[in-house]
């Protein structure tokens, strides 16, 4: 009797599948989480003092990282670091099934439950999206209201109807407010409307644009209140922006960076994924765009406009970033949104070329999930293995250490109520007013000089506190020219921590006495 063949996934079942999968590796995740907490980078301890003041904006970021922390910390009734992070994970589980979504849109009929299914495991289990959900970051948000924005074009422009184009200008405005990378999701609009003809041809009349203005309308209503606090804070968040750029001294034409910024997005997407999207970009992609004889004209069309839409917003981000490496520097997530559509864009080619490339996915799966048991695991598998160093190999040992740093703090600051808390540097501000908290929220940071460099630099100032007596708390001893503004610097209390017997971390705590001014320093 001749073997049946099992019957084919339906999108019923494939979307079953995709949840479950979600779920799973997100309950591992929390687990994680929420069993052995990892103190906050100053980073996330910086987002997390914005959410104790709800705003509009912020000197960096726009605010949807802070309203996230405000809500998950909200709804936990704590402010311990699982619940400050807990909204990362729940995110890309958003992302994940929007590129479900996505998956089913821009692939043949026939292949679309499978396209789906394995677009909504690939990201979840992605290195990136591995590092990004155990952390809170602008990131988790941008990408969810990107793969959501994705998936809510592809219905706009296949029906046009006006409500998929206001959902459209609902997830662009709140991408927007997540952070202002959402911009290159417009970009990528454009240019695959200049691309598609058969778009072109089908918003050639002027009524069909009132689609795309409503989306613009709603958009930019959302973003509009981060715009009125950017020109009531001097545009803070988009001078940042263009600083971190790291343009102002001229091209630096770094093959170096170039190297290392490629080599690190074989991390972040994946290294089959990544090679596989390089392939396909810079040498199959006439053969990718072509009309396929074996699909239905109509199917054949959809097919390559999704695939054309797919490129549009994966290339631009990963093009620019890549030439931002060379000129100057750029860190491994800075491309991380061309990896939303490149998912769904790489699941399609890898299964229409049959079973060997096929596997690539599977393999995938199995190797991004052994890199998450590593990485989040790591400090038990070195003592398992007998390291010997294990140092060299935690990678997050510069946030270890800080909840004992900020007891230590609380107990000086107890000793020396007249005094306020004075930081030269932005991240030993921001974890000890976590970690120290409730003690130093009247901390101020010290800036002779004025310009603005950081959200604390725009929220205090020592000005109007001459005569006044600080604790000065630093990494390092201040360099000598600090001691000229004030009568006295003297040590007063040092802080140790080992954590691993190579590293320490170590803080110093000086009485500055009778604060001079800025101006009236010898």
């Amino acid at each position: 009797m001749a073997e049946q063949s099992p019957p084919p996934l339906t999108l019923s079942a494939a979307w079953r599948l995709a949840v479950l999968a979600c779920v799973v590796i997100t309950v591992w995740r929390l687990m994680e989480l929420f069993g052995a907490p990892i103190n906050l980078s100053f980073d996330e301890a910086q987002y997390w003092g914005w959410a104790q003041q709800p705003d509009w904006g912020y000197f960096s970021k726009p605010p949807m990282v802070a309203w996230m922390i405000w809500l998950t910390t909200a709804l936990g009734g704590s402010d311990a670091e699982p619940w400050v992070r807990l909204s990362a994970p729940l995110s890309h589980v958003i992302t994940a099934l929007s590129l479900f979504m996505v998956g089913r849109q821009v692939a043949p009929r026939t292949l679309a439950p499978q396209v789906a299914l394995w677009s909504a495991i690939i990201w979840i289990t992605m290195p990136g999206v591995a590092v990004s959900a155990m952390i809170v970051s602008t990131d988790a948000y941008l990408l969810m209201f990107w793969a959501l924005a994705l998936a809510a074009y592809g219905q706009a422009v296949g029906s046009n109807r006006p409500g998929w184009w206001a959902v459209l200008g609902l997830w662009v405005g709140l991408g927007l407010m997540s952070k202002y990378a959402m911009l290159f999701f417009l970009i990528g609009g454009a240019i695959h409307h200049l691309w598609d003809a058969d778009l072109r041809q089908k918003m050639r009349h002027l009524r069909a644009w009132s689609g795309p203005a409503i989306m613009a309308v709603l958009a930019g209503a959302i973003y509009f209140p981060n715009w009125l606090w950017n020109r009531a804070h001097g545009f803070a968040s988009y001078h940042h922006t263009s600083e971190n750029a790291n343009l102002d001294q001229g091209p630096q034409y770094s093959l170096g960076h170039l190297a290392e910024f490629i080599g690190s997005q074989f991390g972040v997407f994946g290294p089959f994924l990544f090679a596989t999207l390089l392939v396909l970009v810079l040498w199959r992609l006439r053969s990718a765009l072509r009309l396929q004889p074996a699909l239905a004209v109509d199917d054949a069309r959809r097919v390559a406009s999704g695939r054309k839409l797919l490129l549009a917003l994966t290339l631009p981000p990963l093009a620019l970033i890549t030439v931002q490496a060379f000129l100057s520097r750029a860190n491994a997530n800075w491309a991380a949104t061309a990896y939303v559509a490149a998912t769904p864009l790489v699941v399609c080619w890898l299964l229409q070329s049959g079973k060997p490339w096929q596997h690539l996915l599977k393999a995938s799966v199995i190797l991004h999930v052994v890199a998450s048991v590593v990485l989040y695991d790591l400090e038990s598998i070195a003592r398992t293995v007998g390291v010997t160093n294990p140092a060299r190999y935690d990678l997050q040992k510069r946030v270890r250490g800080w909840d004992d740093a900020g007891e230590w703090l609380r107990e000086v600051k107890a000793a020396n109520p007249d005094a306020t808390l004075l930081y030269l540097d932005r991240k030993v501000l921001a974890s000890m007013l976590y970690y120290a908290r409730p003690q130093g929220w009247d901390a101020v940071i010290f800036n002779p000089d004025g310009h603005v460099m950081n959200h604390y630099e725009l929220t205090t100032t020592m000005n109007g506190r001459e005569g006044k007596d600080f604790l000065l708390v630093v990494r390092d001893p201040p360099p000598p020219v600090f001691s000229t503004f004030f009568e006295s610097v003297e040590p007063l209390a040092v802080f140790r921590k080992p954590i691993h017997p190579t590293y320490t971390l170590t803080l110093h705590v000086y009485r500055a006495k009778g604060f001079k001014g800025y101006q009236h320093h010898d």
